[in-house]
């Protein structure tokens, strides 16, 4: 009976013995910081990322070949656009300069209408003829110097030109409006001027050489004058 206790003794030691030793095993196994030597381990090829998934970049070549190329203006399209720009440029300056022509002959003409209708006085007229007289000679030069050098690009065909890209074709088409619309004012604009420049003709032979029917000559220009300022301020103002 007292060998009993000891045999069972032994047992349960045995028992502890292993438990604690299978306790061991498992912590080093699945511990944080245990040996990875232990437990199944990842291979390269497992842990990398997919090639698939990995956006590709094409080659500097490769995106050339897809960008497309914009094909510059040829030699003789910027050549047509340079001389249409040209002669637009020239033909706002002639209207330019008969624009303050014809506001001077405008005015000679409103101080006659004007002295007629009582709204001025005798003085005031002849004041304003003196003024507009004295400025027409320099309106003349301008507006002569003007056409002579619109003259010289006024050949330059504003239209389509052979070999144009997008921006040469946009200015030559922008050009070519204008073009055509100073047309019809240059030619008011001519026919008003070319009235203010016989008056001035007519008032200088009168002082260096006596004319019976100066004052005459006068009123037949006064009197036509509104024909041609009428069609230039209409002309102009569809212009503007």
């Amino acid at each position: 009976r007292r060998a009993k206790p000891r045999r069972s003794r032994a047992l349960i030691g045995l028992i502890v013995v292993a438990l604690l030793a299978g306790g061991a095993v498992a912590a080093l196994r699945f511990w944080p910081n245990s040996l990875t030597a232990m437990g199944p381990t990842m291979s390269p090829a497992a842990v990398s990322t997919p090639s698939a998934a990995v956006p590709s970049t094409p080659t500097p070549s490769a995106s050339a070949e897809r960008t497309a190329t914009a094909t510059p203006a040829s030699a003789e399209a910027v050549a047509a656009m340079e001389a249409c720009q040209k002669r637009v440029r020239a033909a706002d300056k002639v209207l330019e300069e008969a624009r303050t022509g014809i506001a001077h002959w405008e005015a000679h003409v409103r101080a006659q209408r004007d002295a007629a209708a009582g709204k001025i006085s005798v003085e005031d007229r002849q004041r304003i003829f003196k003024e507009t007289r004295l400025k027409g000679p320099a309106d003349q030069k301008r507006y002569a110097d003007a056409r002579r050098d619109y003259e010289r690009v006024r050949d330059a065909r504003c239209g389509k030109a052979e070999g144009a890209d997008a921006t040469v074709a946009a200015i030559l088409s922008t050009c070519r409006e204008r073009a055509v619309a100073q047309g019809p004012l240059m030619g008011a604009a001519d026919a008003t001027m070319g009235d203010w420049k016989s008056h001035l003709a007519a008032m200088q032979r009168s002082r260096e050489i006596h004319v019976d029917d100066a004052q005459a000559i006068w009123i037949s220009a006064y009197r036509a004058a509104p024909k041609n300022t009428n069609a230039y301020e209409k002309a102009r103002r569809k212009f503007d």
